[in-house]
């Protein structure tokens, strides 16, 4: 008989209901039977949560354990169950990393499954994407190969011939991250299964309950950014490698909630101070000898912003320097 372990799949909305309803559509699609899925609404001011009940009511036609809603002060309260989904209401908006804590820890009560799947709510996925990361998975542990996290192939949403990552790079001399994979077309002639990544990009991070046990959750110092090559690097340090699922198929919009975008002059205030912030934060802490280099190249960014004639956001790296310094 077939093992099919039991999975949690992870979103975190923030005003984002939208998307995370045509996300939560694809998941209900998926032909893979043994999950659970666990949505956290980050305090949206925009009626999210109300948004995303009504959709559940509606989609579960007054079934009454298609769903569940706790609130996050009930949250070490089991669940029945027997909801296929499960909304969870956070007290605050405490970031990306705060939010799939929050569900982490609830899974890590129920005491019944072996991997999570950390997904970003402007996705939708392929009906095998999740059949796939487990069989990978599985296969590793038979080999006793030590990956605590696998990707998924994540293309572009309005693009899906092509591309967007196959996993994440970071460049110790201009302190940047890219993708790996970026704009190549999504053909079987040019694919890459053995990739060298420094992080799995957080849209997709299909994770081991072993590894959070032994490296522990997300980092809640990063509000935002660089809070999946932080627990990468940690895994590292522990002795974890990376994984990469071919045919585990995403497909990502990218930054729809927070204004995003690879062109840094337009991304949002948002974006660009927890951009920063967060790359300060992670280089201090696993590189601390370059940062001396790190903010000869902020003093740049911030003379661009300058001439950008985006003054506040130069005064914000300047304040973000001086007290991390």
């Amino acid at each position: 008989m077939l093992y099919l372990p039991k999975i949690y799949i992870i979103l975190v909305n923030y005003n984002g209901w939208k998307d995370t309803i045509e996300c939560l559509e694809s998941l209900l699609q998926l032909r893979y039977t043994n999950k659970q899925i666990l949505v956290v609404d980050n305090n949206s001011p925009n009626g999210s949560l109300a948004h995303m009940l009504d959709w559940a009511k509606n989609r579960y036609n007054g079934r009454p354990k298609g769903f569940e809603l706790i609130a996050e002060k009930n949250i070490t309260e089991a669940s029945s169950g027997e909801a296929e989904m499960i909304f969870i209401e956070a007290a605050q908006n405490a970031g990306f990393a705060a939010g799939n804590n929050l569900a982490i820890r609830f899974a890590l009560r129920q005491h019944d499954f072996e991997f999570l799947w950390l997904l970003n709510n402007d996705t939708v996925v392929d009906a095998d994407s999740l059949s796939e990361l487990v069989m990978s998975a599985l296969s590793a542990i038979e080999k006793r190969e030590n990956i605590g996290i696998w990707g998924s192939k994540l293309l572009f949403y309005h693009n899906r011939d092509k591309i967007q990552a196959i996993g994440g790079a970071f460049n110790l001399k201009t302190f940047t991250t890219s993708h790996i994979g970026e704009n190549l077309p999504d053909r079987e002639d040019i694919a890459i299964p053995n990739i060298k990544q420094d992080y799995v990009i957080g849209a997709s991070m299909f994770v081991s309950k072993a590894f959070i046990e032994n490296v522990g959750l997300l980092n809640e110092d990063y509000f935002l950014y660089f809070e999946e090559l932080d627990w990468a690097k940690r895994g590292e340090l522990q002795g974890y490698g990376l994984g990469y699922v071919e045919n585990s198929k995403v497909y990502h919009k990218e930054g729809q909630s927070i204004g995003s975008s690879t062109n840094g002059a337009s991304k949002s205030a948002l974006a660009d101070y927890h951009g920063i912030r967060s790359k300060i934060l992670f280089v201090k802490r696993f590189y601390p000898s370059k940062l001396p280099l790190l903010y000869t190249l902020l003093t740049g960014s911030i003379l661009l912003r300058i001439k950008r004639l985006q003054f506040k956001r130069a005064l914000k790296i300047v304040s973000l320097m001086l007290k991390t310094s």
